[in-house]
């Protein structure tokens, strides 16, 4: 699985802290949410340069629902 180009792991959002799945998935990341703003707020999320908060781990790691997704070059 290769994570989308335009995932930001780069800014702080307010919290929010980077966590991993390993060792499942060892190669991806994701925000943990801290303090949801009401109770069933998605917690783990990915945030997007083009589209914002992403309510979901896995839609931008594969061609899928988000017309958006280009591979990073990094290597997973």
């Amino acid at each position: 699985m290769k994570p989308c180009k335009h995932l930001d792991y780069e800014r702080e959002y307010i919290d929010c802290e980077i966590r991993d799945l390993k060792p499942d998935y060892p190669d991806v990341r994701y925000w943990l949410r801290l303090n949801p703003p009401y109770a069933a707020a998605p917690t783990k999320v990915q945030f997007c340069k083009l589209r914002g908060r992403i309510n979901s781990i896995f839609d931008c790691y594969q061609k899928g629902p988000f017309f958006c997704y280009e591979p990073s070059s990094e290597k997973t």
